[in-house]
């Protein structure tokens, strides 16, 4: 049995910046993409990529991506509009 809990405004803004980077990585394995090739989309090195999936110090999960960045992402990874908008509801 699963439970939902409901989430502060701020609470799901730092479950969705730390979830971004894994989520990327999943669509990119279902299309036979890799770590490396997000990261090198991105002009950085794979460790560099796995840096961004850290927390900083405080515990908050790091907002490495920039809009840009989103952007390429979205574009490499042939995401629909329709699965853009799920990932940023406040954009509908």
């Amino acid at each position: 049995m699963s439970r939902r809990i409901a989430l502060c405004p701020e609470q799901k803004e730092e479950y969705m910046v730390a979830d971004l980077p894994f989520f990327l990585e999943k669509e990119a394995k279902k299309k036979g993409k890799t770590q490396k090739d997000l990261a090198e989309l991105l002009g950085i090195t794979p460790q560099a990529y796995g840096q961004r999936k850290r927390k900083q110090k405080n515990g908050k999960p790091k907002d490495t991506f920039t809009y840009g960045d989103i952007l390429k992402l979205f574009r490499f990874l042939e995401m629909s509009e329709e699965e853009r908008l799920s990932l940023f509801p406040q954009l509908k």
